[in-house]
């Protein structure tokens, strides 16, 4: 979560939210500027899935047909187990289950049986499902470039900033990003560059 931090007074209009960005610098920005970024990424979010369910739409699969075909062949092995796919998806098992048989039945995936476990299935893309995923992927390449070039530099600044709030700094170790230690961090170099100049 953001750190909001109130250092005046306990007006909403006094609060500040700061994070670590993914260039290692801590953003730090009134309420106000802070929802106003927040509502260019939602927008530039918004338009993207938008467009990425159409040309999903357009090849025949519904979005979440779609995002189980990325999911499946964007594993390490090209392949997952039921369960795994839920959870990638962020859905039920039944769910994943009734995806998986959807999807069988139009010939886009299929299921095997595990050859070291005869409990375990995995389901992966049929050479038909992965030409329409290919095909989908190259009309999401034309759609979300037009997209691009209407977007202005703020919108594609605060995408960036909010992404970076969103997953983290890189390079920064989970649990380690809060905007206190960044400061801490912060402080700990300009108080050792202090010493140095004072030493030279």
């Amino acid at each position: 979560m953001p750190d909001m931090r109130n250092r005046k007074s306990r007006s909403p209009t006094a609060r500040r939210v700061s994070w670590l960005d993914v260039d290692r610098r801590t953003r730090d920005y009134s309420f106000h500027d802070y929802m106003r970024i927040v509502a260019h990424a939602r927008y530039v979010f918004r338009k993207v899935q938008r467009i990425i369910d159409e040309c999903a739409r357009g090849h025949g699969v519904e979005p979440l047909e779609h995002q189980a075909m990325i999911q499946i062949y964007g594993a390490a092995e090209q392949r997952l187990p039921i369960g795994r796919l839920a959870e990638r998806l962020d859905i039920v098992s039944a769910l994943a289950s009734r995806l998986v048989q959807q999807l069988e039945g139009r010939a886009l995936v299929r299921r095997t049986r595990s050859a070291s476990d005869r409990r375990a299935t995995f389901v992966s893309l049929t050479p038909k499902g992965l030409d329409m995923l290919r095909s989908v992927v190259e009309d999401l390449h034309s759609e979300v470039e037009y997209f691009r070039l209407k977007s202005n530099e703020e919108e594609r600044k605060a995408t960036h900033e909010i992404t970076a709030f969103y997953v983290g700094s890189l390079g920064v170790k989970a649990g380690d990003s809060s905007p206190r230690k960044a400061r801490g961090h912060a402080a700990s170099r300009a108080r050792r560059a202090r010493k140095a100049r004072r030493r030279s």
